[in-house]
């Protein structure tokens, strides 16, 4: 089995944060040379799953924590069509033998959402859709890995100012499946603060 080591960890989680600072950079630039307002979202989030899964709760705990990324385009008034990627892994404990066991999740997928300006300086977002939820588990030297189309709900309020937002979003994600007969359940409610720009 694959052994998850600290350093690798830390490496992976600098890489996320140096592409999102460098998309930041490029897009306060392109702000700035003068291109159309409130045609572009991106946000950068770091949120929490709290796993819907008994089975994974046990192993893992209550809560997984989830870079994840959105990408909307506006399509007509405030109507936007929008992509999202999370991603998030967890080393764990069997609660019998007490092995050590790793997980990783992954959704990516996309919608439609509204999002209007309900003051001066405040925004909200809806949004409904769908994503691939992806899952790898390792233990006992066994893995088992997949992944199902699931429903994406989200919804957050913003506080704006020129084109740049923060906020906090509460979300639902959530998929199925089965191994060996024993149903189970990938990702669940989510709660986000929330980085954007708009343009």
């Amino acid at each position: 089995m694959k052994e998850i080591t600290g350093n690798n960890l830390r490496d992976k989680k600098t890489r996320l944060a140096g592409i999102a600072f460098l998309l930041f950079f490029i897009l306060g630039s392109a702000v700035t040379t003068g291109l159309s307002a409130e045609k572009i979202m991106l946000t950068v989030s770091g949120s929490y799953i709290f796993p819907a899964d008994a089975g994974y709760k046990n192993v893992y705990g209550e809560t997984l924590f989830v870079p994840e990324f959105k990408l909307g385009v506006r399509i007509i008034d405030q109507l936007y069509v929008y992509g999202l990627f999370m991603t998030g892994s967890k080393d764990g404990t069997t609660p019998d033998l007490e092995l050590t066991t790793h997980s990783r999740q992954q959704f990516f997928g996309g919608g439609l959402g509204y999002f209007p300006s309900v003051g001066r300086h405040l925004k909200v977002f809806i949004g409904a859709g769908v994503a691939n939820a992806s899952y790898k588990e390792e233990a006992m030297e066994l893995t088992i890995s997949g992944n199902k189309i699931g429903l994406n709900l989200e919804a957050g309020i913003y506080y704006k100012e020129k084109f740049l937002f923060s906020g906090i979003e509460a979300g639902y994600c959530q998929a199925k499946d089965n191994y060996e007969g024993v149903d189970f359940k990938i990702g669940g409610g989510r709660l986000s603060l929330v980085l954007g720009v708009v343009f």
